[in-house]
């Protein structure tokens, strides 16, 4: 992606921010630099950056589980602020935001907001000064750059993004919060783009990596309830996998087996019904790998029982032609044990990476 040139600045400068990234601080900087220039807010302290940061990446490391590589810290930032404030993980954005300023002054979490902003306020506007900054030691560059930023804060050529006030504030500087303004979708997607490559570097065999950077939103699952109603109607006393207890055609969860904050789907191969209470307590932790094959025998049965009923309704099979890249024809056609085969060789790969990931594994229903 390239940005939309404007005037006199120098577009160039905010395209190569993300060169050469080894951490995801930037994208999570800039990202909370848009979100304050989108409600006017042009003077921000580097303590509301940090904490807006850590609401917007706290959804895909502790919800969704992806990795941010080792020199990243928001792991860390993260299991801290679990261990100190015990808050859900499916808290809302703004509510973190708010608990974290009223809290900030745990030692703890005072210090790993200071400590994920030693370098990212500086080094973001580096590129501005790419030349006065040649053959500086590291150690003093973070220096240079507040004394340079300022200097150049009335530069009507090539002004640098923002400068530094006192106070821990940083000021953007007008033409730039201008040009924010008016392309904010745009450096928000560039932002994003850029994320979502990082990530993937990070979590090669992970699905979905765009959707998992946001809270999930509301699911439709009317597809699937309807595919189930067909299937629970000619299985009056069809059984729970878990626990073994009769399901309720007319009060029952949809249960994604691999947890849908692993997937971020709702295909239909990877669902089954259960009791409401069943799949409240497994939450989205990794079945044991005894109720496997139960779950492969259940979707073969409910594929060709729903099938017999409602063929000429193909879109509710389409998951299935996605996975078996089949027909709906040709997998009526193939024989139980290529079906099964099918569907283990697909699920088992995911429990181990989901497994790595730091889902917990083996729940079982205890009676």
């Amino acid at each position: 992606m390239i940005l939309p040139e404007y005037k006199k600045l120098r577009v160039d400068n905010l395209n190569s921010v993300f060169n050469s990234t080894t951490n995801s601080y930037k994208f999570y900087w800039f990202l909370a630099i848009l979100e304050n220039i989108k409600v006017g807010k042009t003077k921000i302290t580097i303590d509301e950056i940090i904490i807006e940061m850590i609401a917007e990446v706290w959804y895909p490391i502790n919800y969704f589980k992806l990795s941010f590589g080792l020199q990243d810290q928001f792991n860390t930032a993260i299991e801290i602020i679990q261990e100190k404030l015990q808050l859900p993980k499916d808290i809302k954005k703004q509510e973190l935001i708010l608990t974290l300023k009223k809290r900030k002054s745990i030692p703890e979490i005072n210090h790993l907001i200071k400590n994920l902003s030693r370098w990212v306020p500086q080094r973001f506007v580096r590129p501005w000064f790419s030349v006065e900054l040649k053959g500086v030691k590291d150690h003093i560059v973070n220096k240079r750059i507040i004394e340079l930023s300022d200097k150049n804060y009335s530069n009507k050529e090539n002004p640098s993004l923002y400068r530094f006030n006192a106070n821990n504030v940083i000021e953007i500087n007008p033409l730039w919060v201008n040009y924010l303004e008016i392309h904010l979708g745009i450096l928000t997607d560039f932002t994003y783009w850029n994320l979502n490559l990082f990530l993937q570097n990070r979590n090669p065999n992970v699905g979905n990596i765009p959707i998992k950077l946001f809270p999930p939103n509301k699911r439709n699952l009317s597809n699937a309830r309807k595919f189930w109603n067909i299937y629970l109607s000619v299985n009056d006393n069809m059984k729970c996998i878990y626990s073994d207890t009769v399901i309720n055609n007319e009060e029952y969860s949809i249960d994604h087996f691999l947890p849908w904050s692993f997937t971020g789907h709702d295909q239909l191969w990877n669902l089954l019904p259960t009791p409401k209470s069943i799949n409240s307590s497994k939450s989205d932790n990794l079945p044991n790998i005894k109720y496997l094959n139960n779950f492969i025998s259940f979707q073969y049965n409910a594929f060709h029982d729903v099938l017999a009923l409602a063929g000429n309704q193909t879109k509710l099979f389409e998951d299935y032609s996605l996975l078996f890249n089949l027909s709906v024809s040709e997998i009526k056609n193939i024989e139980k044990q290529v079906f099964i085969t099918k569907l283990i060789d697909n699920i088992k790969p995911q429990m181990q990476i989901a497994k790595n990931m730091g889902f917990q594994e083996g729940w079982q229903y205890l009676k």
